[in-house]
């Protein structure tokens, strides 16, 4: 197997090829060519990030070796490994892309890369959000070693989101995240801005589908249309009492809902408090 960056795929554990993973991202620059889609794709590169770290923190990747099944093998576990190390694989591929055309360039082509100056508030507002909710699920310091490399074409940066994708897929497909939904949640309850969840909505789709379904739902609200409730429900979003973020979102719209006499429900968000089940 090749040693992206140097790294030996023998001498790490899962968790330190996560971490290596996560950091990587921070590397990618993208030059000016890309135009104005620059941002979306900058976005869309976030949310495959959040949705990695997401899946890590999921299953407990620095705290159970067993990535969250008990039942899990040495040969399972070795192949969520190698998928995590393929995704280096990936990274360090467009790291020699960028130092070909480099090399190749032609006097006066235009090589630079765009800066955070160059970004929209929002976007740059956005970025920094989806990537402080990623770095604050790493525990461990990185050892990777390496320099910022930029891109400087779309289809490469494309190629590169989609096959990191589908190794996320399988990753989440080997070894299920538990309670996916309340995380990804939690992520866009972090986003207070309409503009912003819309942004994330949009870059988000074929990347990271819970992000992009949270930040729809975000933005339009929940709607209950001819519930019946027996016993004891509860619908829509709730979050513990230790639950210290804010809360934006869409309204709730209710039509035909109905709670018997001895039923008991809790239709809508509950944030913090005693638990609508503690009773």
């Amino acid at each position: 197997m090749a040693e992206p960056f140097g790294i030996v795929a023998g001498a790490i554990g899962v968790a330190a090829a996560f971490t290596s993973c996560v950091d990587c991202f921070n590397y990618i620059q993208l030059g000016r060519r890309f135009g104005r889609d620059y941002q979306t794709d900058i976005i869309s590169l976030n949310c495959a990030r959040l949705r990695l770290t997401r899946w890590g923190q999921a299953v407990d990747i620095y705290g159970d070796p067993r990535l969250g099944r008990a039942e899990a093998t040495a040969t399972e576990v070795q192949t969520a490994k190698d998928a995590l190390f393929q995704i280096l694989i990936l990274f360090a591929d467009t790291e020699n892309i960028s130092k070909k055309y480099k090399l190749k360039a032609q006097d006066g082509e235009d090589i630079s890369v765009f800066t955070t100056d160059d970004m929209d508030p929002v976007v740059m507002a956005l970025v920094n959000k989806l990537r402080d909710l990623a770095i604050k699920r790493q525990k461990n310091s990185s050892i990777l070693k390496t320099t910022s490399w930029a891109l400087y074409h779309r289809t490469e940066l494309k190629e590169l989101i989609s096959n990191i994708t589908m190794l996320i897929d399988n990753l989440e497909k080997l070894f299920p995240a538990p309670q996916p939904i309340e995380l990804v949640r939690q992520e866009t309850a972090h986003i207070h801005d309409k503009q912003e969840l819309k942004l994330v909505e949009d870059a988000a789709q074929g990347v990271d589908d819970l992000l992009c379904t949270a930040a729809k739902e975000a933005l339009t609200g929940h709607r209950y249309l001819s519930v019946t409730i027996k016993g004891k429900a509860q619908t829509g979003d709730a979050y513990s009492s230790d639950w210290k973020g804010e809360v934006v979102g869409g309204s709730h719209k209710y039509d035909g809902v109905e709670v018997d006499k001895d039923g008991k429900a809790l239709v809508g968000n509950k944030y913090g408090g005693k638990d609508f089940w503690d009773d």
